[in-house]
């Protein structure tokens, strides 16, 4: 008798599984080709056309959403992930909270993504914002907005607030609250997105994402510790380095560490650390170096 309940849960499992594979290229099939068909129907509309099952069609919009991110991320074309694609993207995400609204994954995927590869922090905050309003013991929505606006917006001010929301909320770090303090000074900006960002990690479920964030994590703490080198080498001789690997030459720094995007690292007449390359890094490129690249 076990075994055929064993052999008959092996036999659901893979049914479920050929489902979910069926519903996957299912929604491949209805992602938009080019812009002309990047239309995503308006919520109004969306939740009348859902009739009651407005669960249900969040589902499957983000279901939408997330084989698009699987599609797309890994392309190996120059162009990469078009502007509209990501205004869909954006769109897809912004329907399917307004169908669910304490529906959390659309949330931490608009900010796995938005703000980082495409820089749209304003989108990704609504729709951050939205989940913070619905989602009130949720102490991630206020501590999302508050990294996007301290990190790539440097609006210090405004970010302060939502830390300190973070903070009062349930399983919020209480060291939020000095953290939002502390932010206004603007001193070790780097530092205090590694600290922020190994919280996300530390309170992210999703294995991929976790890696994700672990890689950037790994950035920002090659610019970290090339920022302490340039701060120690001005010291030393009055003046900034010219290249990174003057730190090396004067024994400030063993080796230049590894950019995990492949890029590499410069030094800014100002002594900022630049990476040249890397897009995962856009808030450390200047708009001048941005151009130029």
């Amino acid at each position: 008798m076990r075994r055929l309940l064993i052999v008959a849960a092996l036999i659901l499992a893979v049914c479920l599984h050929a489902m979910a594979l069926g519903k996957a290229a299912d929604a491949m099939k209805l992602l938009p080709k080019d812009e002309s068909q990047a239309f995503v129907l308006p919520s109004p509309l969306l939740k009348i056309a859902a009739l009651e099952f407005h669960g249900i069609a969040s589902d499957i919009l983000f279901l939408k959403s997330t084989v698009f991110i699987g599609s797309a991320v890994g392309r190996k074309e120059k162009a990469g992930i078009k502007e509209w694609e990501w205004n869909w993207y954006a769109k897809i995400l912004d329907a399917s909270t307004d169908l669910d609204p304490y529906f959390l994954d659309p949330y931490l995927y608009a900010n796995a993504f938005l703000p980082w590869e495409p820089g749209k922090v304003e989108e990704a905050n609504r729709l951050l914002e939205k989940g913070s309003r619905y989602r009130d013991w949720d102490w991630r929505m206020p501590f999302f907005v508050g990294f996007n606006d301290f990190f790539f917006l440097h609006k210090d001010a405004e970010a302060a607030p939502f830390f300190m929301e973070a903070s009062r909320r349930p399983g919020g770090d209480p060291m939020l609250a000095s953290i939002a303090a502390r932010i206004a000074f603007k001193e070790n900006r780097t530092e205090t997105a590694i600290f922020f960002l190994e919280e996300t990690v530390r309170m992210t479920d999703d294995q991929s994402l976790k890696e994700l964030y672990e890689t950037r994590i790994q950035a920002l703490q090659s610019i970290a510790l090339l920022e302490r080198g340039v701060g120690l080498y001005k010291k030393k001789f009055g003046r900034f380095p010219s290249t990174v690997d003057d730190l090396v030459r004067r024994n400030i720094i063993n080796q230049i560490p590894v950019d995990p995007y492949g890029g590499t690292y410069s030094v800014a007449l100002d002594g900022k650390v630049r990476s040249t390359t890397s897009s995962e890094l856009e808030p450390h490129i200047s708009p001048l170096m941005r151009s130029l690249h």
